[in-house]
């Protein structure tokens, strides 16, 4: 599993959309073994968003500060 502490907000949030984006089309085209990987990558990016505080809501986002 990569690695997201490096990753600003930014980053995360937007590596977050685009992974989740690459699973549901992963999906829709049948590709189990891809959509797999990105939901194994998704994961990894969960956990540093809730490290960081986030919360799920509509969406990891950071929490207000």
């Amino acid at each position: 599993m990569a690695n997201y502490r490096g990753y600003s907000d930014a980053d995360l949030q937007q590596s977050m959309e685009l992974a989740t984006q690459a699973a549901r089309e992963a999906k829709q085209n049948g590709d189990k073994t891809r959509e797999a990987g990105f939901h194994r990558d998704l994961d990894g990016m969960v956990a540093e968003a809730r490290s960081r505080g986030w919360t799920q809501g509509s969406g990891w986002k950071p929490a207000r500060r």
